[in-house]
């Protein structure tokens, strides 16, 4: 920021130290430190403000240039539009000049019909949900007499596995 060389700075501390003395030293450097250090922080703030401002310009004028061409574009639009329809009115007062032709017997039969969209059936036919499906499946159990797999008592540990070799009991 200051244009010191060191020797500069070294005279100037020796003269500090002669003349405050080493107890107040410290402190007098702290508080110097704050106010260079809030100068610095002022000076970086008003530049920010600066260049920010100068963006703002900016965006302002880019903003315009694109304001302007919508514009332009907007009115090649409406000329283009205008266009066609004069193109459309000359079309349409040009085939209602013209008589229509004649209907003969290899005409279209369905030429005064309006198209109509053909809907198929759907493919797909819902079925039964889960539950009556475990509802069908527990009437099938019980017809053939096959035990639920949790009726009944539960065994606190699995059957024995049922193994060529005795059984240890200790």
């Amino acid at each position: 920021m200051f244009d010191f060389s060191f020797g500069e700075i070294a005279v100037i501390s020796a003269v500090a130290l002669v003349v405050l003395g080493p107890e107040r030293l410290p402190k007098v450097a702290r508080t110097v430190g704050d106010w260079v250090g809030k100068a610095q922080r002022y000076v970086n703030q008003v530049k920010a403000d600066i260049n920010r401002e100068m963006e703002l310009a900016e965006l302002k004028k880019l903003q315009e240039e694109a304001r302007n061409a919508a514009q332009s574009l907007q009115s090649a639009v409406q000329d283009v539009q205008s266009g066609f329809k004069t193109m459309a009115s000359t079309v349409q007062s040009s085939v209602a000049s013209t008589a229509p032709p004649a209907a003969t017997d290899d005409s279209w039969e369905g030429a005064g019909e309006s198209w109509q969209p053909l809907t198929f059936p759907k493919r797909y036919k819902p079925g039964p949900s889960v539950d009556e499906l475990a509802e069908e499946i527990a009437r099938l159990k019980r017809e053939l007499a096959q035990p639920d797999a949790y009726a009944g008592t539960r065994r606190k540990y699995a059957p024995r596995a049922r193994v060529n070799r005795p059984r240890i009991r200790r």
